[in-house]
């Protein structure tokens, strides 16, 4: 039995759901300030710390169509429980990790579980709320909440590396917990589908997902060691093969792992690229502030993560409002008024920093890229789910989340190359890397500005009926 249908219930799902996504995208930055602790207990070399971080993105963006597929095959709430209790039991596994290679199965672990549990944890969203207004604020929570878990699991992670870096790992279980217990009395029973459960698309599987961790892995290697080493372009090589093959068995299999003519929906494909693209900009501009604040101002690694903790606090507020204005007038404007506003804030930094009081250049940046986020990636989730079909959430909420990743990653990594080029070419390293993502990021202004017009964003009818 479950509470789902009453509103309470509907309330108390939507606690639990943003609990985990909030986990999820913390994961993605919460070590990173507890690096340095790290390698002084377990002495890993520089050339394999980055990956206490980077295997949490390559499990979590690898596996996450996978996850989506299996989601919608096999049931939403079940395999949320499932991967709910592996990121728990990685989480636990993790305060006791006694090695660096250790250390990094723990961090890949999770990031599998993640990439399971996040676009469950979406399609049970989708389920739960049924009409526009309602779907569209609980949208906007969720996506606060995951966007609030990656902006403050810095805060978080320097908070609790006070005690401990192991607790950086371990905080996230008695959450999990939690949520293991209270998810089967308040999430929605899996509907049984009828006829003939679909066949699972094997040989899609076993192509999309090690092609897209080659593909995940080659970008964060490049990042760490350049485009042109042996394991970033072969990885690369690698999986535009794999990819190419995935294509050429999707286009073939009668119950394809993903629908092919899902990307000729208008405002998925818009949504995703969009996704990619913002993201990306905004991972860039953090890794690039971030050292600035810190190897510049010599500011520490708590005081750093509360400059974006300020950003965070404008999403967690007003993301659900937007989400509620794009379900009711449509996704494209609101995002091209977000990423401009991103984009003010970049291009501000840019010329401010160096010349304005700190404190003042934080304050001054963070507002509008607080606000433009907040109006963004609501408004990217509502536009990516709003024309698909109930059978296809998981998969369209692992094809948005990968997104996420996956241009985070890709911009990462050209943002660091230039950012590591620009003092041989006479420039500052930080004014030429945010320099290059303000560019981006009017480009992602100019992107979000072509998407597709609406007067509001449509919802189909199988979730109308979803209660």
């Amino acid at each position: 039995m479950t509470l789902s249908q009453s509103p309470r219930g509907a309330g108390l799902a939507l606690l639990l759901l943003c609990a985990a996504n909030f986990l999820d995208a913390m994961d993605v930055s919460t070590i990173g300030v507890a690096l340095p602790a790290i390698q002084a207990e377990l002495g890993m070399p520089a050339t394999s710390l980055q990956w206490a971080v980077s295997a949490y993105v390559l499990g979590y963006g690898g596996f996450l169509l996978l996850g989506g597929r299996v989601a919608d095959v096999f049931g939403h709430r079940r395999v949320f429980l499932w991967s709910l209790a592996v990121f728990a039991a990685a989480s636990i596994a993790g305060g006791f990790v006694d090695s660096g290679p250790t250390l990094i199965a723990a961090r890949l672990i999770k990031g599998i579980a993640a990439a399971f549990t996040a676009p469950a944890a979406l399609a049970l969203l989708l389920s739960v709320f049924g009409e526009g207004n309602a779907r569209a604020k609980a949208l906007g929570v969720f996506a606060s909440t995951g966007a609030t878990g990656f902006v403050l699991g810095m805060v978080l992670g320097g908070a609790a590396t006070i005690i401990s870096w192991r607790a950086t790992l371990v905080m996230g279980a008695p959450v999990a917990i939690l949520a293991l217990f209270a998810a089967p009395y308040v999430l929605p029973r899996d509907v049984a589908l009828g006829g003939k459960r679909p066949s699972f698309d094997w040989a899609g599987a076993l192509t999309i997902t090690p092609g897209l961790l080659l593909f995940v892995f080659g970008i964060t290697n490049a990042a760490a060691e350049g485009w042109n080493a042996v394991p970033t372009w072969g990885s690369l090589l690698a999986a535009v093969v794999l990819i190419g093959l995935f294509l050429v068995v999707e286009s073939k299999h009668k119950d394809p792992m993903v629908p092919l003519g899902i990307f000729r929906k208008a405002k998925l494909s818009h949504a995703n690229l969009l996704a990619a693209l913002f993201q990306g900009v905004y991972v860039g501009f953090q890794f690039i502030a971030t050292l600035y604040y810190q190897d510049e101002l010599g500011w520490s690694a708590f005081v750093t993560g509360f400059c974006f903790a300020f950003g965070g606090v404008c999403v967690m507020f007003l993301a659900p409002r937007f989400a509620t204005v794009a379900q009711n007038r449509g996704t494209t404007g609101l995002m091209t008024l977000g990423v401009a506003l991103q984009a003010s804030s970049y291009i501000f930094w840019v010329l401010a920093a160096g010349h304005v009081n700190p404190v003042l250049l934080v304050a001054l940046s963070q507002i509008p890229l607080g606000v433009g986020y907040a109006m963004t990636y609501p408004s990217v989730q509502v536009a990516a789910l709003s024309d698909v079909e109930e059978d296809k959430s998981g998969l369209a909420s692992g094809l948005l989340f990968a997104a996420f990743q996956i241009g985070g990653g890709i911009v990462l990594a050209a943002a660091s190359a230039v950012f590591s080029a620009a003092p041989s070419m006479g420039y500052d390293a930080y004014t030429a890397g945010v320099s290059f993502v303000a560019i981006l990021s009017v480009l992602v202004v100019l992107f979000a500005a072509l998407g597709p017009r609406g007067s509001r964003a449509a919802v189909p009818a199988a979730y109308q009926a979803a209660e």
